[in-house]
């Protein structure tokens, strides 16, 4: 499966020319980015964190004659998203093949799945009684956790590398929910809910950062200006969303020092400490999440799916400075 352990969705950046494919299926989708009354917009492209986000899925993940840019796990059966009419935040719908809930009759046949990690779980042929259950998962995804896009290059068409920041939060916030459920579901999840959910947040933080190239980031000065460097082909000089707000100096520093290299060499480590803690740390291996993991889990108490007795007892928490 590609991406780093069990996730739910991924990215199909591995494959040379499978972006530049998604920018001409863009072209083809460019109807589903047109701004409705009511929302910002420029050059008839909305602005609308959600609703672009919704077109980017949408592009990434329907059509049927091409491979999608988005990939998922072969639970996952379907994956839509949407914002409800008079709501603000996108709510995506994720259904997965689950086994069913209650003792099967024998001769009925359940879900299908070859012993491939690519094999999707299939309903078997109409000939046959079949029981098959599917468990819906609605995710509500704030417009605050979503890029903006900037102003189309354009008329009329969204542009890719804002369609690709939509995709990867999106990706980075529904592995998030969806993940833990597929490792229940796989008999993977020994470790309890805590645990099992930090690691996801973690392997969803480095799959996003190779998605992203997996570079070293510069902030490089320059008498004719500053500027960002990817690597030696790419870099960007007006460093920000629009012209009239550019990031500061400071900022863009921060960016170059969280650049997709730091944050895999980051999250490697993390995901050894927990390694370690699940083999060697007696309270971690009883089943109780050590003081260590905690603290560790507190730095991502801001994501989705986060439980407040996760934290630590009051008079425990770590010193802020």
């Amino acid at each position: 499966m590609a991406g780093t352990g069990t996730q739910a969705f991924w990215i199909d950046a591995a494959h040379k020319g499978k972006q530049q494919h998604y920018g001409q299926v863009l072209r083809a989708w460019r109807h589903a980015f047109a701004a409705t009354a009511g929302e910002p917009a420029a050059d008839g492209v909305t602005l609308d964190p959600a609703h672009f986000a919704a077109a980017a899925w949408e592009a990434a993940t329907r059509p049927v004659v091409d491979q999608p840019y988005v990939q998922h796990h072969p639970r996952v059966l379907d994956a839509a998203c949407h914002r409800p009419e008079e709501h603000k935040d996108l709510l995506a719908v994720v259904e997965l093949a689950v086994p069913a809930p209650v003792k099967v009759p024998s001769g009925w046949a359940g879900w299908q799945h070859e012993n491939r990690d690519d094999a999707a779980y299939t309903p078997p042929p109409y000939e046959r009684p079949t029981a098959v259950a599917t468990l819906e998962l609605r995710v509500p995804v704030s417009p605050d956790r979503l890029p903006t896009p900037t102003h189309a290059r354009a008329a009329g068409l969204p542009n890719l590398d804002d369609a690709q920041a939509a995709l990867e939060a999106l990706v980075t916030e529904l592995n998030g929910i969806v993940a833990p459920f597929l490792r229940e579901l796989e008999g993977e999840s020994q470790a309890g809910p805590m645990p099992e959910w930090l690691r996801t947040q973690i392997e969803a933080d480095k799959a996003t950062a190779e998605s992203a190239g997996g570079n070293a980031w510069r902030y490089v000065r320059g008498q004719e200006g500053n500027r960002l460097a990817f690597d030696e082909h790419r870099s960007v000089s007006a460093i920000g969303f629009h012209e009239d707000d550019l990031l500061h100096p400071v900022e863009a520093i921060h960016i170059a020092l969280h650049d997709p290299a730091d944050v895999i060499a980051r999250c490697e480590a993390k995901l050894a400490v927990l390694a370690d803690h699940g083999r060697d740390c007696a309270e971690c291996s009883s089943g109780t999440p050590c003081r260590s993991v905690r603290l560790l889990a507190i730095g991502y108490r801001r994501r989705p799916g986060w439980r407040d007795e996760w934290a630590l007892p009051p008079g425990d928490e770590p010193e802020r400075g």
